[in-house]
């Protein structure tokens, strides 16, 4: 289970996944008075997706053996 958590391609393919969810419940929210929540969202969407997508790359080069 931890390898798959590890592997770059899945965090990308979550990334987008969040990329996708965050970006519809900001348009779902425009001119609405919750907007500022569809805002917030779509922020911690990319910054989540942003941070695993990073994390990953960084281990990944870090326990590479040459």
């Amino acid at each position: 289970m931890l390898k798959i958590l590890t592997n770059v391609w899945f965090a990308l393919a979550v990334a987008v996944g969040l990329l996708v969810a965050g970006s519809a419940y900001f348009a779902s929210t425009v001119d609405t008075p919750g907007q500022w929540t569809g805002a917030l969202v779509n922020a911690v969407a990319v910054g989540a997706s942003g941070m695993y997508v990073g994390t990953m790359i960084r281990r990944r080069r870090r326990n590479t053996r040459r």
